[in-house]
């Protein structure tokens, strides 16, 4: 029963919600013959473009795609376009994780190994530029493969956006695993488009709520996406995978945030889990949803680790793009992970 009526309110909370969010079901991207991959980020590049960007790519750099859509929002079809790999990085490739592509510049990636938001070029190779990350993200003050994996850009305000997966090991006591399933406390990082450093806000993550005792466990924040007027959406996302895969889950939810009417905080503020409840920003549920493996049932299991801005409806209401991370279409005889991607359809803000 652990977790169970958290969950129940939780549920309840997020069908207040249900007339803002109409979400379609997921579709494997493998049958329009997009490569294998561990796509952790995605990001609009004009048109019908879009760049993947996977966690254990061969090199640096991104994919290209096409992507056509029905009049609903759903997918219609999906077009491998090409890899723009930097082959001089061939087998030491970063950790790369989160993608934002800035108009007229290009492409952003961040990766949780180094810490670093690098400029790609079009051919991958990184440009020498970078955003200035503040000391308190350093590689030492995070836990190990918790670090940046959200990237995004608003596009309207000219600013970036990112935060690391878990709390930084100055916030919090401990990082959130099964057996210590509390909220994990996050500084939400904002860069002008000079690329220097703006303003910190601290959020809270919603509790844990796996109700199996897993072997692989994650948990946090793996992606934010940007509005252009300057509300956010916060993805988290925990991963629950039993010893022999049956029930393993990935519940995602949805929150929006406003940090525009949130209280600033500064790098060298006291820790956030000594701060008082009204630091944090406030959250509005919008969606959520999960999936999962069942032996003898349903298997729909993916892991969603990226996010981005989808077209626009003729009524006003905005597509955002979901993809999943598959380990490479990673299984074994029973099961075989998926390249999942999926629509869900956001009311106006």
């Amino acid at each position: 029963m652990r977790g169970l009526l958290a969950f129940v309110m939780l549920l309840t909370a997020f069908g207040l919600c249900a007339q803002e969010v109409q979400s379609f079901k997921q579709h494997n991207m493998k049958r329009w013959g997009i490569p294998a991959g561990n796509y952790s980020g995605i990001a609009h590049i004009g048109g019908d473009r879009y760049a993947l960007i996977s966690d254990k790519q061969e090199a640096d750099g991104w994919t290209e795609v096409s992507i056509a859509f029905r009049a609903s929002g759903d997918i219609d079809r999906m077009k491998f376009i090409a890899h723009h790999y930097n082959q001089a990085t061939a087998g030491k490739a970063r950790d790369s994780e989160g993608i934002a592509y800035v108009p007229g510049r290009g492409l952003y990636v961040s990766a949780e190994n180094d810490q670093k938001i690098l400029e790609l070029s079009a051919n991958g190779a990184a440009t020498g530029r970078s955003l200035s990350v503040p000391t308190c993200f350093s590689t030492s003050n995070i836990f190990p493969n918790y670090g940046f994996e959200a990237l995004t850009y608003d596009a309207g305000q000219g600013v970036f956006w990112t935060t690391t997966e878990q709390g930084l090991r100055s916030d919090v006591a401990t990082m959130t695993t099964y057996a210590s399933p509390s909220p994990t406390l996050l500084r939400i990082q904002s860069f002008g488009s000079d690329m220097q450093p703006l303003q910190q806000y601290a959020y809270m993550t919603e509790a844990p709520i796996a109700r199996h005792s897993p072997i692989h466990y994650a948990f946090g924040v793996p992606e934010l996406l940007a509005f252009d007027d300057g509300t956010l959406i916060v993805m988290e996302r925990e991963l629950s995978i039993p010893r022999n895969y049956n029930r393993a889950a990935c519940h995602i939810r949805l929150f929006s945030v406003e940090p525009g009417k949130g209280q600033a905080i500064a790098e060298n503020s006291i820790p956030l889990r000594e701060a008082d409840s009204n630091t944090f920003l406030q959250k509005k549920p919008l969606y959520a949803f999960h999936t999962g493996i069942r032996l003898l049932g349903k298997k729909n299991f993916a892991n969603y680790e990226g996010m981005c801005l989808g077209p626009r409806l003729a009524d006003g209401r905005q597509t955002v793009l979901l993809v999943a991370d598959s380990q490479n279409r990673a299984g074994n005889s029973i099961y075989h992970l998926k390249d999942y991607i999926k629509v869900v359809v956001i009311k106006n803000n």
